[in-house]
């Protein structure tokens, strides 16, 4: 469970020291404690004397397209709070207008990669470094891109997963206290284990369980930030353009709407009922609900013309219009 986990950041102390006192209230506080970890993750090498600043705040409080204005809000309420938090005990911390609206794109909608696309980006991957003098890059680049579109995995689940949660001799990965406060135990696509084993193979011949798998020279685990701006260089390689993520991206995330996507062509081109495929995805992808996994029907015939006809017969009046915000962020 969550409560389980250290925090890593430079505010660890603190950190702990604010969650304990709401558990302390009575307070389960779990939509809070899942905000104040992403947060801990973005102080992560930070340094502690410079307190909690102004840019590491609005790093956090920065809408992602689609935000609501409610998940908007409680990114800056935990952050008030926190700041609030921290000041008392001596620590410099950025106190953000709580009055703040949001202010974003509506014109959203997930980018759905074709199978062209997808086999570009992993060659691009494949041949980021000439040379290999990269420590890890060069292998942790193709191994991580591939993980992502076979599995479906947020990034943040990806880059979290420890040497215990990847077990390549039953072809299963574990997902901890993921968003909704899920744990699930996925299968791997068997063309995902020789990479994975690979990788294992060459980084970590010895290891402690709490490793965690994809882990930079300088320890702790890679940085979303870094991963998506390396993904957009390789977009720009592949020819596939970018308007920025408040603009249409492609963003890292639509790797996982992608897979979803592909997942219910490949379930409805086999003759797969809905009513068993979309369970099954929704276990699989940790949505809230089968009604959010639902709403990929409508891109996956934008898609895929030829089974829309299929669709339709299938599905019927099940495929609605949604909206931007129906589809999740992060």
């Amino acid at each position: 469970m969550s409560r389980n986990r250290e925090f890593i950041g430079a505010f660890a102390p603190e950190f702990k020291m604010f969650l304990d006192e709401k558990h302390a209230c009575g307070l389960k506080y779990g939509e809070g404690e899942r905000l104040l970890r992403k947060l801990d993750e973005i102080c992560v090498a930070k340094n502690r004397e410079n307190g909690l600043s102004k840019e590491l705040s609005q790093r956090f409080i920065e809408p992602r397209p689609n935000w609501s204005q409610g998940t908007f809000s409680h990114h800056v309420n935990l952050l008030s709070q926190i700041a609030k938090f921290l000041n008392l005990h001596g620590i410099v911390a950025y106190m953000p207008d709580t009055k703040l609206k949001l202010g974003i794109d509506r014109a959203f909608s997930p980018y759905i990669f074709s199978k062209d696309e997808i086999k570009r980006i992993f060659h691009e991957a494949d041949n980021l470094y000439s040379s290999r003098s990269l420590i890890r890059s060069h292998d942790f680049y193709p191994v991580i891109f591939r993980l992502l579109y076979s599995s479906g995995l947020r990034i943040s689940e990806a880059l979290l997963l420890t040497m215990d949660d990847v077990n390549l001799n039953d072809g299963t990965i574990f997902i901890k206290n993921a968003k909704n406060h899920k744990d699930r135990l996925l299968p791997l696509n068997p063309q995902m284990i020789p990479f994975l084993a690979h990788y294992a193979e060459k980084y970590h011949a010895a290891y402690r369980d709490d490793d965690y798998f994809f882990s930079p020279p300088n320890g702790g685990h890679y940085d979303k930030g870094t991963v998506y701006h390396k993904f957009r260089h390789i977009l720009f390689k592949c020819g596939i353009s970018h308007g920025g993520r408040k603009n249409g991206g492609p963003r890292l995330h639509d790797v996982r709407h992608t897979f979803c996507v592909h997942s219910l062509r490949q379930f409805i081109a086999n003759g797969v009922d809905h009513r068993a495929a979309l369970p099954l995805l929704s276990v699989y992808m940790g949505h809230s609900s089968i009604a959010a996994t639902g709403k990929y029907l409508k891109l996956t015939a934008e898609a895929y013309p030829e089974i829309s006809d299929l669709m339709e017969r299938e599905f019927g009046g099940l495929i609605p219009v949604w909206g931007a915000s129906d589809y999740e962020t992060d």
